[in-house]
């Protein structure tokens, strides 16, 4: 049987450590099988070698840290001795934990020195503080954004709220977004719809022009992000101008200018759309998934501000909007009645029947039978015929959700509406610049050829009879005021009528007494407003 020394030198061999034994003058008395392997080249077992010697020749700041621990474990000022230190090679980067700890055999007393690789852990280590770092970088550059943004936010916010003028908000708007980095340009741009132009009408920035051109051209620069903006009502980027195609052609791009990314943003506010936000940035990329947010918040912000102007304007002052327009599109409602019964048509007015459905009066110029009315309209139009005679005809027409009802929604008073021959033209006054465009956006967007043909803005005076209309309709019922709508459209009031109460009062499906008990009730309370 082996030895109890010869048992222990033989597990030390297995050991997947590199360890060797010192005496107190520092000679090695052992090392095992990874102590030679360690230096291939040579497999020498170092027995014999002055290990201090080494160690002192080394000469460098972990060699000296070790030299300190050995000697005072070796001197006996210390119990144990551990330090972690690098050994890289050309090839690869390694780390060691040495530990040195004392023993006595016999009356000698000895010392162990154990070299445990620790590469794996100290890589572990070293990329776990290179992600804390990147964190903390993360972190600090959020914090730096959140402080800027905070700012910007802040400043854009009161710049909209407090001015006092469409300009004004315009104006001082662009003038905090180019002060802030890496902002350098911004500009507001406005559309006018007689020509289809986007031009800026207030810009702030580093001595640069917002454009190189002075305007744009709606359905013609559609590459430049403010038209896309615009059209599509939808941000849009652009993060590396020197890669877009057509940059050129608005922006200078060179080498040595300043310009490298841009963001348009539309202003809009429900279905208004107000102008477009055009921010540059002097650097690549700017315009991240964050920066969009706070710019689109922005942007509400802004168009927000200026309906809140518009509407205090409207409350303030008389304008009026009067477009006029020409409407190509068979499936314009006139347009398919004119076709239906061969007939020009023009528009009277509009109510609603019990259920709220919009009801539409037009007038054909020649006399139409029953049966020219009975189901010319694939689409679900419901046309009943009022009155008739040789000099024209009254129809009603269940409209639905169509032109007449999105120009009332828009504030219009429609002024004229006629259709012959497939065309339709339109007179249409609305309160404010703003709900013209508006208007005339949604109209060109559901037909198929929409032409501007006159935009004209007035002041006009304020009416008594405005107020006398409102509070007529207020202190009506919906089935008074059907059936006063009803009678005068349909020419009741005239002599000799046109039409017969009883006629009247099947259209509203009711009784002859009923419809004439609506009409007395309005008629009264119109004659209570006009004389009380």
């Amino acid at each position: 049987m082996a030895s109890r020394n010869d048992l222990a030198a033989s597990a030390l061999e297995t050991l997947p450590i590199t360890a060797a034994v010192i005496d107190e003058t520092g000679e090695i008395l052992l090392t095992n099988q990874s102590w030679r392997a360690f230096s291939p080249e040579t497999q020498t077992d170092h027995v014999g070698v002055d290990y201090i010697a080494m160690v002192t020749a080394a000469d460098d700041e972990h060699a000296r840290r070790a030299l300190e621990g050995i000697e005072a474990v070796v001197e006996g000022d210390r119990d144990s001795f551990a330090m972690e230190y690098p050994c890289h090679s050309p090839d690869q980067k390694q780390w060691f934990l040495m530990r040195v700890s004392p023993f006595t055999d016999g009356d000698r007393r000895l010392v162990s020195l154990v070299h445990l690789e620790i590469t794996d852990r100290k890589l572990a280590e070293i990329a776990a503080e290179e992600n804390a770092e990147r964190v903390r970088e993360e972190r600090r550059a959020l914090e730096h954004v959140l402080e800027r943004v905070d700012g910007l936010v802040r400043d854009v916010t009161d710049a909209a709220v407090s001015a006092e003028t469409r300009d004004a908000i315009e104006r001082d708007v662009c003038a905090r977004l180019a002060e802030t980095d890496p902002y350098v340009l911004a500009w507001i741009g406005r559309t006018d719809v007689t020509n289809r132009r986007l031009t800026p009408r207030e810009w702030a920035g580093e001595d640069t022009v917002p454009l190189e051109t002075d305007e744009l051209v709606l359905g013609t620069d559609e590459t430049h992000p403010a038209v896309r903006a615009f059209t599509d009502g939808e941000p849009q980027v652009i993060q590396d101008l020197a890669a877009f195609d057509d940059a050129d052609r608005w922006w200078p791009t060179g080498a040595d200018e300043h310009l490298h990314s841009v963001i348009a943003l539309p202003l809009t506010y429900g279905d208004v759309t107000y102008g477009v936000l055009v921010v540059l940035a002097d650097e690549s990329g700017a315009f991240d998934e964050r920066e969009r947010f706070v710019l689109e918040s922005l942007a509400e912000t802004i168009a927000t501000a200026m309906n809140a102007l518009e509407v205090r304007r409207m409350l303030t002052t008389e304008t009026v909007v009067s477009i006029e327009l020409t409407i190509e599109d068979p499936s314009l409602f006139v347009t398919r009645v004119a076709d239906a019964v061969d007939a020009a048509i023009s528009y009277r007015g509009l109510t609603t029947d019990a259920d709220g459905t919009p009801l539409c009066f037009l007038h054909a110029d020649r006399e139409i039978d029953a049966d020219g009315v009975a189901s010319p309209f694939p689409d679900g139009h419901d046309v009943t015929l009022l009155s008739g005679d040789e000099s024209g005809t009254v129809l009603e027409v269940a409209v639905g959700d169509g032109i007449v009802t999105a120009l009332s929604e828009h504030g219009g008073v429609i002024r004229e509406f006629t259709a012959a021959d497939g065309v339709a033209d339109l007179t249409v006054d609305l309160p404010n610049g703003r709900s013209a465009r508006s208007a005339y956006d949604a109209l060109e967007r559901r037909y198929d050829r929409v032409e501007l043909v006159r935009y004209h803005e007035t002041e006009e005076p304020t009416r008594a009879t405005e107020d006398v209309t409102a509070r007529l309709e207020s202190s009506l019922t919906d089935r008074q005021l059907t059936a006063l709508q009803k009678a005068y459209y349909a020419n009741y009031f005239e002599w000799p009528r046109d039409v017969s109460g009883e006629e009247l009062a099947a259209s509203m499906d009711i009784s002859r007494s009923t419809f004439h008990q609506h009409l007395r009730t309005a008629q009264r309370k119109l004659l209570d407003e006009l004389f009380e």
